[in-house]
């Protein structure tokens, strides 16, 4: 799953990622913040806004854990979507073979404990 993670963010190939979520996926910390993304549908829908927004990035590096997979991500920020890291590792945790959560972490350590739990 890994590969195909990699492949689909790599490509920007936003129907093969969804494949990868599962209908009820959800993205962030905050299940009460603006930003936070509460099913598949809306998962896509960011990464495509951010695309067509001018973001672009590349999944460098994968680490597969019991949990799911942590992902190095690289990203060029558009000016809306400045003042984050440019690396960080996106962390995705999977149950019965698809993605179900997806979070980032700052830093190598945390990123692997979560998917190591």
């Amino acid at each position: 799953m890994a590969d195909r993670l990699r492949s689909a963010f790599n490509g920007r190939d936003l129907n093969a990622l969804g494949a990868l979520l599962a209908p009820d996926a959800t993205w962030g910390d905050d299940p009460d913040s603006p930003g936070y993304c509460h099913d598949r549908n809306h998962i896509v829908a960011t990464y495509r806004r951010l695309l067509d927004g001018g973001v672009s990035g590349s999944m460098l590096d994968t680490t597969t854990g019991p949990n799911g997979i942590a992902g190095l991500v690289e990203v060029q920020w558009s000016e809306d979507e400045s003042g984050r890291g440019p690396r960080f590792y996106q962390v995705f945790l999977v149950s019965d073979g698809l993605i179900v959560h997806i979070e980032g972490h700052d830093d190598k350590d945390t990123a692997l404990a979560v998917i190591s739990a």
